[in-house]
């Protein structure tokens, strides 16, 4: 039986640090899948002060605790939180009043451990659900009985299942865990694909974390090229000796920056993402490559069983799904854009975005309200490689000025004048 998830009931922020410097990172397009042999299974204003929402309570299973044999804890209980704070909801309505479905027309690369089944209610028989509980955050379907509870970000999106390893930690001979070779080898087959078929819309999201290689990166730099919104973890604390990265265990050390240890997240050209919300500095690292958060907890999705589950603490990866399942909702709703508008979109209508750079949020949380309704044109969003600063506000005319400076040399005079009779004063007195 697995472990319940007790009720939940945490702040979820809206308006923490952003970031001002970093070079933005592009991407655009989609998978030809069918040539990879993949299987296809499918609102606060920028710049506001920060914001604190207390979200409901959410009871269930835990995501990573179920298995397919799990026969009990089908279904969850409350709201999911996770797309409470981020409007979800109300995001959904606009791409909808748009003519079109929340995520249509994109597909949403899961490269993880494997996500075929996750619309489905019957058990699936897989290592760990990580990926699982990645794609139904993404797009799984919600939840009506008994009673109905909203899951899935963007639940049209064309979801595609790209699995590089097993599971998390190695348990049992003969598991993949995730390694850089294996990732560098699947991203490569991506792009192979796009390179010699059709570019549809994708976002590749990449939930997992590993070290870096120069492979690794050369294929990182191959797929992007052909136009994808590529989104990464930026990195969990390992939870046992040995696991990666070492030396990242227990609280953050003053100062710490894990920016070029996690891969991809690592690369400049890769949408890397934190945790948003509060009290998660023990279990994520802090990072200055992050560019945009998300709550990464509180969230609703599917398990291995066929029901749904609660995903298991605050972590970066279900923080990443999170984005890319607004990404996937956000370019439904501008289909004519390309990676790079979309990437800009996100980024600039971030809750943070113009405040000081935090190496927990990046430019800050995502707002799908804010980016959808956000005209482009107003964000100079056409080929912009890097996010601008805002503006400082145009000077106001000073209707005072004549008069200001008509007293100041009227007080200069007089003070002037002072002065000689303070001066002559002892040669009157004397004549007199």
């Amino acid at each position: 039986m697995p472990a319940v998830e007790g009720p939940v009931v945490r702040r979820l922020g809206h308006g923490v640090g952003g970031r001002s410097s970093r070079s933005s990172r592009s991407a655009a397009g989609g998978l030809a899948s069918v040539a990879l042999g993949l299987t296809l299974v499918g609102a606060a204003p920028v710049g506001a002060a920060p914001e604190v929402h207390v979200v409901a309570d959410v009871e269930g299973p835990r995501c990573l605790q179920v298995s397919a044999t799990t026969t009990d804890q089908l279904t969850v209980k409350g709201d999911n939180a996770a797309n409470l704070a981020l409007h979800v909801k109300e995001a959904q309505a606009l791409v909808k009043k748009a003519g079109t479905q929340p995520g249509q027309g994109v597909q949403v690369v899961v490269v993880d451990s494997g996500i075929n089944g996750f619309r489905g209610t019957t058990p699936v028989d897989l290592p760990t659900g990580h990926g699982f509980a990645v794609a139904g955050i993404i797009a799984g379907p919600d939840q009506v009985e008994p009673t109905r509870v909203d899951v899935g970000i963007a639940p049209d999106a064309d979801v595609v299942d790209a699995p590089f390893y097993d599971t998390l930690e190695r348990s049992q001979e003969g598991q993949r865990i995730p390694m850089a070779a294996d990732l560098a080898q699947r991203l490569g087959e991506l792009a192979a694909a796009r390179e010699g078929g059709a570019r549809p819309r994708a976002v590749v999201v990449v939930p997992a974390q590993v070290p870096y290689s120069a492979e690794l990166e050369a294929q990182v730099d191959r797929l992007v090229a052909t136009g994808v919104l590529l989104v990464a973890a930026s990195g969990d604390r390992p939870s046992g000796d040995g696991a990666f990265p070492d030396g990242y265990e227990g609280e953050a050390a003053k100062g710490e920056d894990a920016a070029d240890v996690i891969w991809p997240a690592a690369h400049p050209k890769v949408i890397a993402v934190g945790v948003s919300t509060p009290g998660s500095r023990g279990t994520v690292l802090r990072s200055s490559a992050i560019d945009l958060a998300a709550p990464g907890f509180g969230a609703v999705s599917k398990a291995l069983n066929g029901g749904w589950c609660v995903v298991d603490g605050a972590s970066t990866a279900w923080a990443a799904a999170q984005v890319a399942g607004v990404a996937a909702l956000v370019w439904s709703a501008h289909p004519d854009e390309d990676a790079a508008q979309l990437r800009n979109r996100l980024e600039q209508t971030a809750s943070g975005n113009g405040g000081p750079s935090s190496p927990i949020t990046g430019y800050g949380v995502v707002q799908p309200v804010e980016a959808i309704q956000r005209d482009i044109a107003d964000m100079r969003a056409e080929r912009t490689q890097q996010v601008r600063p805002a503006k400082p506000p145009r000077a106001q005319a000073d209707v005072l000025a004549g008069a200001r400076h008509d007293a100041i040399w009227w007080g200069l005079g007089g003070g002037a004048a002072l002065v000689v009779l303070l001066l002559l004063r002892p040669l009157l007195a004397r004549r007199r």
